[in-house]
């Protein structure tokens, strides 16, 4: 578990980066693979060349940002084979208790791909002034976490990118 969490905060660290001007949705791009489809900044790229370790029995984090923009994204989901939703659901109340035992302390639900998720931002930024955001959900069977990375504590663009989130 605590693995996982670790894991994520590195993704959130990775996919920050510096500086950003202009309207970064003036075009979206989509993201097709890894079990999930969603729309991102069309400013922000595939962070293909960071290497990221995705944790045991995960289908692969995909990181979207852009090296002249602070903000990042990245999502990867973990199997719960064999196990029921409420035992998956479990799961899930114990990864927030984490989170929150961290410091995430700013709860919100909101509906991704039509369930209900927890949004848990870390009011406090990083050694690098990044704050940090998670989003926790269950679906098909699957845990899913997305993690979000931006100079501030504004969780639009995430919420933007959820909203368009769908698992294939």
């Amino acid at each position: 578990m605590k693995r996982l969490i670790y894991i994520l905060a590195i993704v959130a660290v990775v996919v920050a980066a510096s500086g950003c001007t202009g309207d970064p949705w003036a075009s979206n791009k989509t993201y097709s693979g890894n079990g999930v489809t969603f729309q991102y900044p069309g400013t922000w790229s595939e962070n293909a060349t960071k290497a990221v370790s995705t944790p045991s029995g995960s289908t692969g984090i995909i990181a979207v940002g852009n090296d002249a923009d602070e903000q990042g994204f990245a999502v990867a989901s973990v199997s719960g084979s064999g196990l029921s939703n409420s035992a998956l659901e479990g799961i899930l109340n114990q990864l927030k208790t984490e989170y929150k035992n961290q410091g995430f302390t700013s709860e919100k639900t909101l509906k991704v791909d039509g369930v209900q998720a927890t949004m848990l931002s870390n009011p406090n930024p990083d050694a690098s002034k990044v704050y940090t955001t998670v989003a926790l959900w269950v679906k098909n069977g699957r845990i899913y976490i997305a993690a979000y990375a931006s100079p501030d504590t504004d969780t639009a663009t995430l919420e933007r990118i959820l909203s368009s989130l769908k698992t294939t």
